[in-house]
């Protein structure tokens, strides 16, 4: 059976599955170049059908991931398009008089207070043309109208019967997507969901048992998703975007300064046995936070807000093993993408196995929704993920026509056919280098085949990267690729867990703490690796090899090549693009290499 999978919330993206297996995989933003672009993903779904190899009229499924969606919220693309401002004036505007003055609000008033914000970026979404059809009635109504309307999009844009159409429960696609993405498939697990809002929850267990999953407890109540995302919005940062740069400040702090941070995010909820429950009842997460901590610095709050976050979530974990007996653990869902917090429950003894996917949050949701409907409407066996390098790639004679046509305002050489060492001795040097290679990764990291690669012995990497190719802000630390084989001599890692996708991070091995200073978080001194074997990625393995047989360290600094705010380069020209815009040193393609003349 050929299945294409799609979600088009924020992070929207597509995939194909053939008979069980993951083929292709790609989101929107990489080629709308819209970061976080949450419309109706028409350049990634016809992106997957020509990568497959495969005609539209052969797919025999469609899958939505999401069933109770609200249409205007998807045409307003809030995570896509809002800034700051426009995150507090929705506040202000909209929840401020729904939730405290009690005014009838519904999502139709959301969008009209944005609506000519976004229209030019909506005119093109299909979606758009639901408000000419939009039936005026109960929500539920409208529901079912939208997805009656997103099954003739299906059929105008692909002639396939809308009758092929299926939507599936948010909450259910994270969950097969959290069971099928581990490299170790345990019979036997728990899986946890937490996130902002699914199509009825915000956080779920279940139990994973020879190939069934049952639903044990869910709940919409549990705020710690939304609360993340608001305070995210008072620090000042995007909500959907930012919470990452939350969680990499909050080290900064300590108990000592974040006490009353943390006091204030206990009064909000608590474990109850095997649940999370509500303290009580306030009228909103985001005025309430504001209120109580403005007297806080923000530093303090990012501490307070992580420290809860790890603290109420590690006690629901270890309650819900303790009372199902069951030891592996599968966490799934945006809160999953914390790093830090699978680092907390990774070192819980109780725990045997852990594991969170690579983009956990919405942006694997078509993923587990083609996942879960193979097992539900196919006899197919589920292949699981193979490979993360599932978006497209170019040809030799592709990239040289994209360097041939492109009109450079710098001066650079080109060396043809650079050798391995020739690359490492320049990372060795100090040279900047962004690696176009192969089959782009599908999620939020790279993990090299679109990489910005850089030494990682010295400070020097992470200051030139952040100031003249980056601009990230300046707490927030970078990662590295590590030989496999080496890892354990790197990190404390007891339990042997394998973090192939940067989704974990671990305590430093104190031996390299003054040789990996610029993978290393200055404050915590913790390590986001990604494993790598070499059959995963043999060029990327052998460069690292090659620097590893020049300076003892089996490890490179590894960064998304893209600037701030952009997505992660998609194609040659946008790579050029980047290169020239940035004060990279190289551009490394599979047989090419472009290194700037800095005396020009």
């Amino acid at each position: 059976m050929i299945i294409l999978g799609i979600a088009d919330s924020h992070e929207a993206h597509a995939c194909i599955l053939v008979n069980g297996k993951l083929v292709s995989a790609i989101a929107e933003e990489r080629l709308s170049r819209l970061k976080t672009d949450s419309s109706y993903p028409r350049r990634a779904i016809n992106r997957v059908i020509r990568d497959s190899g495969i005609k539209s009229n052969q797919i025999d499924l469609v899958v939505f991931a999401g069933k109770n969606n609200l249409p205007y919220l998807k045409i307003l693309r809030e995570a896509a398009l809002f800034s700051v401002a426009d995150w507090i004036k929705l506040q202000d505007e909209y929840w401020k008089p729904k939730l405290y003055l009690g005014k009838k609000l519904d999502e139709v008033d959301r969008f009209n207070l944005f609506k000519e914000k976004v229209k030019k970026y909506s005119l093109s979404d299909p979606y758009y043309d639901f408000i000419k059809v939009d039936p005026k009635s109960s929500k539920s109504q409208r529901v079912l109208a939208f997805n009656k309307f997103r099954a003739q999009i299906i059929e105008k844009h692909l002639g396939i019967n809308a009758k092929k159409v299926k939507f599936l429960r948010h909450e259910d696609c994270h969950k097969y997507y959290g069971i099928y993405s581990s490299p170790k498939f345990y019979k036997k697990s728990l899986v946890f969901t937490c996130e902002g809002g699914g199509d009825d929850s915000s956080a779920t267990v279940s139990i994973f048992n020879e190939n069934n999953v049952k639903e044990l407890w869910s709940s919409n109540t549990v705020s710690i998703g939304r609360l993340y995302a608001y305070t995210t919005l008072v620090l000042g940062m995007k909500p959907n975007q930012h919470e990452y740069k939350v969680m990499g400040l909050a080290p900064y702090s300590n108990k000592e300064h974040g006490k009353r941070s943390l006091d204030f995010f206990r009064t909000i909820e608590k474990n109850q046995g095997t649940k999370i429950i509500p303290k009580f009842k306030f009228n909103d997460l985001y005025f309430h936070t504001l209120s109580s901590l403005r007297a806080e610095r923000f530093d303090n709050i990012a501490w307070g807000l992580q420290e809860f976050l790890e603290e109420i979530i590690e006690k629901w974990v270890c309650n819900n093993i303790k009372h199902y007996k069951t030891y592996n653990v599968v966490f799934s869902g945006g809160v999953g993408q914390n790093i830090k917090l699978m680092r907390k429950l990774m070192m819980n003894p109780i725990i045997k196995n852990l594991w969170a996917g690579p983009i956990s949050g919405d942006g694997s949701l078509a993923i587990g929704a083609a996942w879960y409907a193979a097992k539900k409407f196919s006899k197919d066996k589920v292949k699981g993920l193979s490979s993360i390098y599932l978006g497209s790639s170019y040809s030799e004679a592709q990239v040289n026509q994209q360097i041939n046509n492109y009109k450079f305002k710098v001066g650079h050489k080109i060396v043809k056919n650079p050798k391995t060492k020739t690359i490492a001795k320049w990372l060795v040097s100090g040279k900047i280098i962004g690696r176009f290679s192969g089959k782009m990764e599908f999620g939020q990291r790279a993990l090299g085949n679109r990489s910005i690669l850089a030494d990682p012995r010295t400070i020097n990497s992470v200051t030139k990267i952040n100031n003249v190719i980056k601009k990230r802000d300046f707490w927030m630390p970078f990662t590295p690729s590590i030989l496999y084989g080496y890892a354990k001599k790197l990190i404390n890692n007891k339990k042997n867990i394998y973090s192939p996708f940067m989704t974990m991070a671990f305590n430093t091995n104190i031996k390299y703490l003054e040789k990996l200073p610029a993978v290393i978080h200055p404050s915590d001194k913790t390590i986001r690796p990604q494993m790598l074997k070499r059959k995963d990625n043999q060029e990327y393995y052998d460069i690292i090899k090659e620097f590893f047989n020049l300076t003892g360290i089996p490890a490179v600094l590894n960064t998304s090549f893209n600037l701030h705010g952009e997505p992660i380069v998609e194609s040659p020209k946008d790579a050029l693009s980047t290169f020239e815009r940035s004060d990279l040193d190289v551009l490394l393609f599979n047989k090419i290499a472009i290194v700037k003349n800095k005396k020009n």
